[in-house]
Formats: C-alpha cells, sequence, structure tokens
C-alpha cells in the first residue's frame, strides 16, 4: 500500500520514539480523549490526532497486514487491530478551533476519509534514507546530548531560514544553557513556503558562521506543520522532550496561521498543563528598534512602536519574492546569499 508523506513521517516518528507515548495511530476512543481533553484516556498530555485514514480504493479488514510503501520502497508493516470511522467535521472543528477552509489545515483534512485504522506498527525502511535528508533520530540525539554532557538543552521549532529575530533567540537562550537543538520541521508545505533544501543549507552555513557550533545540535525533524496554534505548540514542546530537549522555546504565534489564533495563545496554554514535563520558555516577540539600533523585545526596549520594525519570516518571503532590497537588521547579507542562491527556493514558484 502506497502512503502520502505526511503519513510516511507519522509512521517514522511513531517507530521512532519521536512521538512517545505513542507507538502506533490513535484508536477511537484515543481520538476522542485527544480532542476534548488534549490527553490519552490514560491521562497522559497528547494534544493531536495522529491518524491512519483510509486509502481509497483499497479493501481491508481487522487481522490483515498492510506493507506501507513510499516511494515504492518499503516502510513498515501495520498489521490491522481496529476499523472505525469519526465524524470529520467534528475531528476539524475540535483540532483546529474553526471549520474556515481559508484555514490550510481545516482544507486539507476536509480532504480526508472519515475511516482510520490502527494496529501494530513494525518498522521495515528508514524513511531519511528515502528522501535523502540525514536526519537523527531521538536516541541519537540523546547519545550526542550525553556524550557532551549537557544538563540543560534548549529546542528550538522553525519552519523558516535563520532571519536576525531567530538568531536573538538562539544567543539568548545560549547564554543560560549548555546547548540547543535547533530542529527544523521539513514536511509538507504550502505553495510559496521556503523549500527544505532552502532552509537546510541556510542554517548549516548559519550555524557555522555565526553560532558556537560546539554548542549547537542540527537536524531536521521529519514531521510536518499542522499550523494548528496552541495545540501544536504542545505537540512540539513533546517531540523535543522526547528528543533529549530540558527546555523549549515558545514564541509569537508558535504554529500558527494567519489571524486564526492570538498572538500569545501558545504560550498561554502551557498554563493548563503543567504536567508537560519539558520546561518553556516564553519569549516576547523580538523586533529591531531604530532607537535601540538593536533586536530586542518589550521587556528591555523603552520606545514606541512607531520605532519597531517587525522580523519575520513571511516579510523576508515576500522581500524576496518581490526582489526588494532586505536590510542586514533582518537577516544576514551572507546567509541571505546562500538563500538566494538555493535553485529552489521556494514550494512550488520559481526563483
Amino acid at each position: 500500500m502506497n502512503i502520502d508523506l505526511n503519513t510516511a513521517m507519522d509512521v517514522e516518528q511513531l517507530l521512532n520514539g519521536g512521538f512517545k507515548p505513542l507507538s502506533t495511530f490513535l484508536n477511537f476512543k484515543q481520538l476522542d480523549s485527544v480532542l476534548k481533553k488534549m490527553r490519552l484516556p490514560t491521562g497522559e498530555i497528547w494534544p493531536i490526532p495522529i491518524l491512519f485514514p483510509k486509502p481509497l480504493g483499497y479493501t481491508v479488514s481487522t487481522g490483515i497486514t498492510l506493507l506501507l510503501k513510499f516511494r515504492k520502497q518499503n516502510l513498515a508493516r501495520l498489521k490491522i487491530t481496529d476499523i472505525f470511522d469519526y465524524n470529520l467535521k467534528k475531528l476539524i472543528k475540535l483540532f483546529y478551533g474553526t471549520s474556515d477552509v481559508r484555514h490550510p489545515g481545516v482544507l486539507e483534512t476536509k480532504k480526508s476519509s472519515n475511516i482510520f485504522l490502527t494496529g501494530k506498527l513494525t518498522r521495515v525502511g528508514k524513511l531519511d534514507k528515502i528522501l535523502g535528508i540525514p536526519a537523527l533520530e531521538p536516541d541519537q540525539v540523546k547519545k550526542i546530548i550525553q556524550n557532551k554532557a549537557w544538563k540543560k538543552v534548549v529546542g528550538f521549532h522553525t519552519r523558516n531560514p535563520p532571519h536576525r529575530a531567530h538568531e536573538f533567540l538562539h544567543k539568548t537562550s545560549l547564554e543560560n544553557s549548555d546547548g540547543i537543538l535547533i530542529h527544523p520541521v521539513v514536511g509538507s508545505k504550502k505553495i510559496g513556503d521556503f523549500s527544505n533544501s532552502a532552509i537546510i543549507s541556510s542554517y548549516k552555513f548559519y550555524i557555522k558562521n555565526y553560532l558556537p557550533s560546539n554548542n549547537v545540535i542540527f537536524t531536521p525533524l521529519l514531521t510536518y506543520s499542522r499550523y494548528a496554534g496552541p495545540r501544536e505548540a504542545i505537540f512540539t514542546a513533546i517531540v523535543r522532550r522526547n528528543y533529549g530537549c530540558t527546555h523549549f522555546i515558545v514564541g509569537r504565534d508558535h504554529t500558527g496561521v494567519k489571524n486564526f489564533y492570538g498572538k500569545y495563545d501558545s504560550q498561554k496554554i502551557f498554563n493548563k498543563f503543567k504536567d508537560v514535563k519539558i520546561e518553556i520558555l516564553c519569549y516576547n516577540e523580538p523586533y529591531y528598534c531604530k532607537k535601540c539600533d538593536q533586536i530586542t523585545t518589550i521587556k528591555t526596549c523603552p520606545h514606541n512602536k512607531k520605532y519597531h520594525l517587525e522580523i519575520s519570516g513571511t516579510r523576508i518571503r515576500k522581500a524576496i519574492l518581490n526582489k526588494s532590497k532586505i536590510p542586514e537588521i533582518y537577516i544576514r547579507k551572507n546567509v541571505l546569499k546562500k538563500l538566494q542562491n538555493t535553485k529552489n527556493i521556494f514550494v512550488g514558484k520559481p526563483n
């Protein structure tokens, strides 16, 4: 049975321990509990649906074993123990907090079957080898941390290349930790997003030239953005805990999209989930202040908003597309050059 990239990435993380406490796809009872309580029936925090929709054109039944293939290569086996249906409209509303098709997660989930499979997963192949994107597994990252004798390790989640606001967060975190795991997601993306190759190449260049590389672990994370705001913020924290991080950065509109969630909702939600077992580092939005002449936040900058310049991946993306000049206060010129020299900077758009 052929599976798509998103499902293949879920399979990979279920098998390598990235999605602990999960080791396979959710069943009905688990899904219902996750959607309503953001917890499994056992009480453990788990905020998002990890599901295997029944592919069109296949006849399945409990007890049979499916060989899951991605790009015609064997990835895993799934011995089916349960087949169930769930109201898709209800799932979408509970998960994303909206039914608006302008939300990319809603639009994608509406295409799904409402019949789902679960069962015992066993590994056959490795996704990073199939994709040609080398990625460390949780146990490999933990081994590096152990060898370096790091006690405080900060996780950083992104779906964009490194800009100066990111650099502010990286360096501020490193001042008070032993090391940082820079962990960009490289799953399926929207048209116009930065490509995986652009993100990976620019980050490698940035780390080599602008960070103390001995205090950095860099590896892509084989998963994809759900754009689910606060729920996904908890999910991204749990995943970094599974990769050995003791602390995790949650910034402005973390894992959100457009205006579907409040600017700091992804930070506030952790007040309701104190047992997440990783310390959350909440940062105010970094910006460039013309008066301070540096990247700062409202915590340390006394100046009026008229002096503030927002720094974001979206702003840099638009400037590159419009071939506008991008000052170095937004992104280092050598990082920008590396980015612009990438063959395909954006998903589905010519350079």
